[in-house]
């Protein structure tokens, strides 16, 4: 591997550990630490007067751990406006530095004991984290050499269980977890030297070409992301004909609703993401799960932090076979194994937690269950999920689309999560079955159904065989507008086929 490309991987290692910290480091800590978070909102309704009971505290702690998706689909809808108009680079920059505020601001609530202050600022932090997200894989996108393109985007899953592992960590007892303000203020350093590091790097070229027309700067931005090389020029000359090419309408959210190919393509992204929705309440709650489960404090944090670890060393080796085998068959295997999982994960946390015995098997079979569940989550599920929607649509769709499906994924999220911990007061463990496992089947049998293969294929042949799976569909859908081929060092405009 050359020294450019080490370099390359390097600075996507970075953007991505910037991207996922909000996300992953926020929302992982408050699961280690969940007792003082549990504390911190009893403290803080004695002291403005509300009733502290277990009703109300619960209320509470899921509006504290859920108002972030709920934020997040605000944030997806702004996404596109602030990405493609003004740029991949005043993106991030608007969310490291929207963060370092937020941040800010849920630290001296944490002082001051006011439980909204600490609502709002993860609200803040949650609505700019789509625009960090999709700036992350625009930057993969637009600067990446091919041959490394799949590899490069699996490390936005590696960065974010990367930062959840460190979020878990520090939220321990042992290391920061007595003391969320800490915490809290901890974040702050890697945050500026975020923003240090995303001021310095330059915009992507393609951004520059096809939105600036700059091509002086162009070239520059991709001689720091993949050297200098003769053929760099050609790749701006591809750049500048693509951009005459789209220029003559943009993607609009109205787009996914009116063309079919669209449309179809957003139910199989949805289908798709349907299928990690389990995950996130595991991510926030797996200790306050498991504690409920009869595992000790201690063994249920350490097994929360090691969940994290055992996920992220499986994106990393999921990075070597995702361009190996069939995506579509990879989908499919894994998406029925980690449901399986999860009711065996439901069933011997039931078993742990109702059944009295002098054995602790159980207990075992259910932490094995759980650490399983993200080996195939973490494998495949959670980055395959994300390149679903980008590869069935041509590159002017993939921001509109990548937003759209992040705003309702988010929504979903939200309100799955936010029934979980009151449901499984009530119903225990069992509530993941009909709340994850039953829908994610109905989603499983559409995604075999119509789910087209993407490895290996250009654009063109995986719409044509997303349409062939749906062409009941499909059967008023017009192929008369110019569409952009792509060669080796040449754009070429057709009119053979609609992709667009």
């Amino acid at each position: 591997m050359r020294w450019q490309t080490v370099r390359l991987i390097s600075i996507y290692a970075a953007l991505s550990a910037i991207t996922n910290f909000p996300s992953g480091f926020t929302n992982s800590s408050v699961n280690t630490a969940v007792g003082k978070l549990h504390k911190f909102i009893a403290t803080s309704l004695r002291k403005e007067g509300f009733p502290d009971d277990e009703g109300t505290i619960a209320l509470f702690q899921s509006a504290t751990l859920n108002c972030w998706f709920v934020a997040q689909i605000f944030g997806a809808m702004m996404t596109p406006m602030i990405s493609d108009k003004y740029g991949r680079k005043i993106g991030y920059i608007v969310c490291v530095t929207t963060t370092i505020f937020a941040t800010f601001v849920q630290y001296f609530s944490m002082c001051f004991y006011l439980p909204w202050g600490l609502i709002l600022g993860r609200s803040l932090t949650a609505l700019v984290s789509p625009l960090g997200d999709a700036c992350l894989l625009l930057y993969v996108q637009e600067t990446s050499p091919i041959e490394i393109r799949g590899m490069s985007s699996f490390l936005c899953e590696i960065g974010y269980g990367t930062m959840c592992v460190l979020g878990m960590v520090l939220g321990m007892k042992s290391v920061l977890g007595e003391s969320l303000s800490r915490l809290l203020l901890l974040s702050l350093i890697p945050l500026f030297a975020s923003l240090c590091f995303v001021i310095r790097i330059p915009e992507t070229p393609k951004f520059l070409v096809i939105m600036r027309n700059n091509r002086e700067k162009a070239l520059e931005s991709l001689e720091y992301f993949q050297g200098k090389s003769p053929e760099n020029k050609f790749l701006i000359e591809d750049y500048n004909v693509e951009r005459m090419t789209e220029k003559a309408s943009d993607s609009t959210f109205v787009d996914l609703i009116s063309k079919w190919h669209l449309r179809q393509a957003m139910r199989l992204a949805l289908a798709t993401l349907s299928l990690t929705l389990s995950f996130y309440p595991i991510l926030q709650s797996s200790t306050y799960i498991l504690l409920e489960s009869g595992i000790p404090d201690e063994v249920s944090q350490i097994c929360s932090t090691l969940a994290q670890v055992v996920l992220t060393l499986s994106s990393v080796f999921g990075a070597s076979i995702i361009d190996r085998f069939s995506r579509r068959k990879l989908l499919i295997l894994f998406g029925i194994l980690s449901n399986v999982l999860l009711v065996c994960f439901a069933f011997f946390s039931h078993l742990s937690s109702t059944v009295v015995s002098p054995y602790s098997w159980t207990k075992y079979a259910c932490l094995a269950s759980l650490l399983t569940y993200c080996i195939s989550f973490g494998m495949v599920l959670g980055p395959l999920s994300w390149f679903v929607a980008p590869e069935l649509v041509s590159q002017r769709h993939r921001c509109t689309i990548f937003s759209a499906c992040f705003a309702i994924h988010n929504l979903l999220i939200a309100l799955t999560d936010f029934a979980t911990i009151p449901l499984f007061r009530i119903f225990g463990s069992m509530c993941f079955v009909f709340l994850f496992v039953v829908p994610s089947m109905l989603c499983l049998c559409y995604i075999y159904l119509y789910m087209p293969e993407t490895l290996g294929k250009s654009t063109l042949e995986i719409i044509h065989e997303m349409l062939e799976r749906g062409k009941n569909g499909a059967e008023n859908f017009k192929l008369d507008t110019p569409t952009l081929k792509v060669r080796p060092r040449m754009f070429s405009s057709t009119t053979d086929i609609c992709v667009y």
